[in-house]
């Protein structure tokens, strides 16, 4: 008798920060973005939250800019447990997207 391994969905918190200095419809094409890789990967979001723009604790430098400020955006969504870190990679694969944190939500 064969048994299918559960793959369980559960609810988990996703922050990135995007770095200034782009246009109301650019976030709005690299927030498109994420919401895509979400459902790519099998995931549904339940909540977004624009946290707005905050100075960051010390300086990120990617892309030849150097970073003090980003626009923190949080998003609460459902997906496979088994899908979590082929979305991870994929959000940090995204050039405009300094950086990212996915975690279970209790």
């Amino acid at each position: 008798m064969l048994v299918e391994k559960q793959n369980p969905v559960r609810d988990y918190g996703l922050t990135y920060l995007v770095g200034t200095g782009y246009t109301t419809a650019e976030m709005n094409a690299i927030q498109d973005a994420v919401v895509s890789l979400v459902g790519k990967n099998e995931g549904k979001i339940l909540e977004t939250q624009d946290w707005g723009k905050k100075e960051l604790a010390y300086p990120i430098a990617k892309d030849g800019h150097t970073y003090t400020e980003a626009v923190y955006t949080h998003v609460i969504l459902q997906l496979p447990a088994s899908r979590v870190r082929e979305l991870t990679r994929s959000i940090e694969l995204k050039r405009e997207v300094l950086r990212s944190l996915v975690v279970v939500k209790a």
